[in-house]
């Protein structure tokens, strides 16, 4: 009877310690309670050095870009993933990089950069490698850059126009806008036979403004212009069969054909192809796009200093208020206008196609395709560099000035769109607060707070209540947010979460399996922010499918004092419970 008396004293006295140990434990054995848990993946462990581009000094071709890409894949495997997503005209690789802390195998938030829709726009290629490598190499030293590898999947495409790369870089073709599909433009059954070339051996290819003289020659008429050139073919005429045939950057599906501002003359400049997507390059990326969702997206151009951004076919914004919300942003991060010793502007004044003339609405354009028909927020044309020295009249020569006629020499094309290669990383830095403010930007959710409440039992009602923000400080979820099954069926949706904002949610949803036997994963998100899971248990359950330490005292019918004690376990052993009846 001792012996028994001091087994009770013991357990009580346990009791009472596990009690005061454990706040929260569950009243009695048999209501266990629900707990909520945020699933969070850690940061990776950084294992290699800083590095720096294999061709840093120079403009990259197709197959130096291509090494410099598999390189990033290869010295940091743990963030960086390329993928091919298509071929050019000629079978170049367009090669996209994704980079993201690949710990976490979860869709997140997602962003992109798209380069070089246009051949003679390289410097694009530059901004984008070398935003690659600022992630890389700030990944784990700074914290916000290695916050948004971890949240966020970031998609990298340096070249949309690989074939014009080629002949840019390789051939000095500075001229070359379009992608590279022959063309036979003065219908002799050949093709691209007779391009414009350097005729007086300078190294440039000019241009030829000719205008026609009227009032005296007081006033001046632009007729045309003309590429300096011979007659490759002998048909006694130059320039007749030229090299490039589809703007990329109106071949999209959104207004496709809209003229004037594009065109459906082979030889023009803007000429938007045979249909929508008829190339092969804006297939890949079509094909490519349709598999995601950007919040927010950047497209590269250089060539004025410019930010576009999706239109009405009034011509106003599509996003008034948020648009303009976001050129203040950029007001306030891109330098003055100043002149270098290359006589590089920097100028970054934003402006709208609203602004300019109604000709350029829609049209086939990448920003009204990823607005109107991919659901992206914010899609972004940022024209980057432009060198206003190329504009002053020291630029052009006078060729000809007669009663009838004046025609200029234009020979710095390249200035116009591309820097020299000295003033590269200087630009870089210049544009760099343009890429964080796109990391800043794209949606991402933080939980806050969290509670649950409800049944254990498969089939009960469990509801879930949230305190959601949304890190993004202009854009918020757009959808509602979701809780999901991991197999990705629904379970019920919740609210929109506000930009920089905690917004509180409830959704309530039935349990698919018996939290006494099994915990349970939900995903909580959309195809905007990306998706966290949270783990859901009975008070008596670890998320490691263990039980907690957890007890309680209650009176059972008729009186009689119940204690139970459960006794925690680890996960494979079986947990063991005692009852013990006081006199």
């Amino acid at each position: 009877m001792r012996e028994y008396q001091y087994r009770v004293s013991l357990t009580l006295m346990l009791a009472v310690l596990f009690a005061s140990l454990f706040q929260g434990a569950t009243p009695a054995f048999g209501d266990l309670g629900l707990s909520i848990a945020l699933i969070e993946t850690p940061s990776v462990n950084r294992t290699w050095a800083d590095f720096s581009l294999l061709y840093e000094d120079q403009y990259h071709s197709p197959s130096q870009l291509q090494a410099e890409i598999q390189r990033f894949e290869t010295l940091v495997p743990s963030l960086v993933e390329t993928m091919v997503i298509g071929q050019s005209y000629e079978g170049r690789n367009i090669t996209c990089l994704r980079i993201t802390n690949e710990l976490n195998e979860e869709q997140k938030a997602k962003t992109l950069v798209l380069a070089q829709h246009h051949g003679r726009e390289q410097i694009t290629v530059e901004m984008a490698l070398r935003f690659a490598l600022r992630l890389m190499n700030s990944y784990g030293v700074d914290d916000e850059i290695t916050q948004y590898v971890d949240t966020e999947e970031i998609y990298i495409i340096p070249s949309m126009n690989p074939d014009a790369l080629e002949r840019v870089v390789n051939l000095n073709d500075y001229w070359l806008r379009k992608n590279l599909r022959p063309y036979d433009n003065d219908g002799d059954g050949l093709l691209d036979e007779d391009p414009a070339d350097d005729a007086n051996g300078d190294g440039v290819i000019s241009s030829y403004d000719v205008y026609a003289k009227s009032d005296g020659g007081s006033i001046l008429t632009y007729l045309y212009s003309y590429f300096e050139g011979i007659d490759d073919d002998d048909d006694g005429r130059i320039n007749c069969d030229e090299i490039g045939l589809v703007d990329l950057n109106r071949n999209y599906a959104r207004s496709w054909g809209l003229e004037p501002g594009s065109s459906s003359d082979p030889w023009s400049q803007v000429y938007h192809g045979a249909y929508a997507f008829s190339e092969p390059e804006t297939q890949a990326f079509r094909d490519f796009a349709l598999q995601h969702r950007f919040a927010i997206s950047y497209t590269l151009h250089s060539g004025t200093n410019a930010t576009y951004f999706p239109l009405t076919s009034y011509g106003a914004y599509t996003e008034p208020t948020l648009y303009y919300a976001v050129l203040q942003d950029l007001a306030g991060m891109l330098p003055p206008a100043f002149y270098s010793d290359q006589g590089r502007s920097s100028s970054f004044l934003t402006f709208t196609r609203a602004q300019k003339p109604m000709i350029e609405t829609g049209c086939g354009m990448w920003e009204d395709w990823m607005y109107a028909d991919r659901g992206t927020k914010v899609p972004i044309t940022f024209e980057l560099y432009h060198n206003t020295a190329v504009d002053m009249d020291e630029a052009f020569t006078l060729i000809v000035d007669n009663s009838t006629h004046y025609i200029e020499e234009w020979h710095d094309i390249f200035g116009y769109f591309d820097p020299v290669t000295e003033s590269i990383e200087s630009l870089w830095t210049d544009i760099m607060p343009v890429f964080d403010y796109l990391l800043e930007m794209t949606p991402r959710l933080s939980i806050v707070s969290k509670s649950v409440a409800g049944g254990t039992n498969q089939g009960d009602t469990v509801t879930a209540s949230l305190g959601v923000e949304c890190l993004s400080p202009r854009l918020g979820s757009s959808d509602e947010i979701e809780v999901a099954m991991m197999d990705g069926t629904r379970l019920c949706l919740l609210s929109v979460a506000s930009p920089h904002a905690t917004t509180q949610m409830q959704g309530s949803f039935q349990l698919p399996v018996d939290l006494t036997v099994t915990n349970y994963t939900i995903r909580l998100g959309n195809n905007y922010t990306g998706y966290t899971r949270l783990i859901i248990s009975a008070n008596s359950q670890s998320a490691d499918g263990g039980l907690f330490v957890a007890s309680g005292v209650a009176v059972a019918a008729g009186g009689t004092l119940v204690l139970a004690v459960l006794l925690s376990r680890h996960r494979g052993k079986t947990a063991t419970t005692r009852q013990v009846l006081a006199p």
